[in-house]
């Protein structure tokens, strides 16, 4: 006759392990990337709202992108592609704060974004990841940037906003963001 173990020893051997995710990243560029796609998942997901919502979230789009250019700029590359970019998305950002007011602006923010700390933020970032993703972010705005202009339950003044500065931004953050990727120096 064997000798048989306790039920008990099988049950507390067969326990799984507890797993704690831990940020394998230290440049970055993880928290950079889960940024630009939670601005980008929100963009392209907007909950039903009044028409005011969705000039509003792509204001929020064009503060997200010039802030992660002007990281790009101070911790990786200053270049003139990400100064252009950086000062077009800005322009835009800050042509929608005009027309539509802090009020709806804080009203209809993207949700579930958790912006970087500048701290956390590293010059090894990965700036080809970060350029693709990036330039997703750009698509995005432009085809937010489209329903906007489009929208005629929004004012004169949102759809001029939209068309004269955010589309160009948009477009702007692109082609930025394709010349990036391009570049053989990188």
């Amino acid at each position: 006759m064997a000798m048989h173990l306790p039920w008990r020893w099988f049950r507390r051997r067969d326990v799984p392990t507890i797993y704690d995710p831990q940020r394998t990243d230290a440049s970055g560029t993880e928290l950079v990337v889960e940024w630009i796609d939670a601005v980008t998942t929100g963009l392209a997901t907007a909950p039903p709202g009044p028409p005011e919502a969705a000039p509003a979230r792509v204001c929020d789009g064009m503060f997200t992108a010039a802030t992660i250019v002007a990281v790009l700029i101070d911790k990786i590359a200053d270049r003139t592609e990400y100064r252009v970019a950086n000062n077009r998305c800005m322009a835009s950002a800050v042509d929608f704060m005009k027309v539509l007011g802090e009020d709806t602006l804080r009203r209809y923010r993207i949700d579930g974004v958790q912006p970087v700390g500048w701290e956390n933020l590293g010059p090894e970032m990965d700036e080809a990841l970060i350029a693709r993703r990036l330039g997703r972010l750009g698509e995005a705005l432009q085809l937010a940037l489209l329903a906007v202009t489009t929208d005629y339950d929004l004012s004169d003044e949102v759809r001029e906003a939209a068309e004269e500065s955010g589309l160009l931004a948009a477009d702007v953050l692109v082609e930025a963001c394709q010349a990036i990727q391009t570049d053989p120096t990188m």
